[in-house]
């Protein structure tokens, strides 16, 4: 699980061309993040994603730039048929009550995302509405496991305020987290 949401939260860093993201900068946005990976593993990684994603490396000078390219869409957040599954604390997943219908989301996020979610959507729908020291994002979204991890990638920086269905889900996944490190 590790891996996955190290790989989702380096594909929320990398831009459309002509932007570009060298590995450096890339290490340091995850360090950011509390994710402390070699430039070597990010460099495979990124070689890895590129078999599956859109992306391509700028070798004309160093540091190579990473980017996605300029005509990919938007990297949705689609069922694989895995929606119906979740953590029982003991790392494996069963089902629950992630539907895998498209309901209305909202999500009370910390205002360090804001320009993050402004420039990569999460979908066409998405919304965002300033609040004093947060901001509330609404948006159409399918009930899956990927919605799920992205959540969870965010860590304290995002509540859930709507489906309770969701709600109850990460906060599930958040209790199972704490009694890894505070239980023992």
């Amino acid at each position: 699980m590790q891996t996955v949401l190290r790989y989702l939260l380096m594909l929320r860093h990398i831009p459309k061309q002509p932007q570009k993201i060298d590995v450096n900068t890339l290490r340091e946005r995850l360090t950011e993040q509390g994710i402390d990976v070699s430039v070597r593993t990010i460099q495979r990684n990124l070689v890895e994603l590129s078999e599956v994603f859109p992306l391509t490396t700028d070798e004309r000078c160093k540091p190579f730039g990473w980017s996605l390219l300029a005509d990919a869409p938007l990297l949705p957040l689609a069922s694989n048929g895995s929606a119906s599954r979740r953590s029982n604390g003991n790392g494996r997943l069963h089902s629950n009550r992630l539907s895998g219908e498209t309901v209305e989301i909202e999500l009370e996020c910390d205002l360090a995302l804001q320009p993050q979610l402004e420039a990569y959507p999460l979908n066409k729908s998405q919304k965002l509405t300033a609040n004093a020291d947060t901001f509330t994002l609404k948006a159409d979204a399918e009930l899956s496991t990927e919605l799920l991890v992205w959540i969870l990638s965010h860590g304290a920086q995002i509540e859930v305020i709507a489906p309770t269905s969701l709600r109850t889900e990460v906060a599930q996944h958040a209790e199972a987290m704490y009694r890894y490190y505070f239980d023992q």
